[in-house]
């Protein structure tokens, strides 16, 4: 099993053919003050099982943390992967999550971690900085 990316944005579409589109992907916040709550954020990721991987079900979790590592949230659920076909040696696995009034309680780091069956298997940061207020 290998993950070929993770990412945190801003919305992800899966198309009629079933490829990913991720919109406004990024690792920094600025905000004036904290708390900050984002009205929709994605993370996504595809994984690259090998034949013998496929035909199993999985158990994924999202676990993540804030700057003091705690956590503050960890959607989770199951993906059940198709057989491989005859002659396919492997097949890539996309996992779109939507999380909507996402809150972010203080400036610092954010970590998202992916964890398979309670391994850790690849994580991404995003940074909530102090920016100075608009001038009107």
């Amino acid at each position: 099993m290998h993950v070929q990316y993770v990412a945190v944005c801003d919305h992800v579409l899966v198309g009629a053919d079933g490829k990913p589109s991720l919109i406004g992907v990024f690792s920094d916040i600025q905000a004036v003050q904290v708390p900050v709550t984002l009205p929709r954020l994605a993370f996504a990721a595809r994984i690259l099982l090998t034949a013998e991987e496929a035909g199993k079900t999985y158990k994924v979790d999202l676990v993540i943390s804030d700057p003091k590592g705690n956590e503050l949230a960890r959607p989770s659920g199951e993906i059940g992967v198709p057989p491989a076909p005859p002659g396919i040696d492997s097949m890539a696995i996309d996992l779109p999550m939507l999380l909507d009034m996402f809150g972010l309680p203080e400036f610092g780091r954010y970590t998202f971690m992916l964890e398979i069956d309670g391994d850790p298997k690849a994580g991404v940061q995003i940074a909530v900085r102090q920016g100075q207020p608009q001038m009107a």
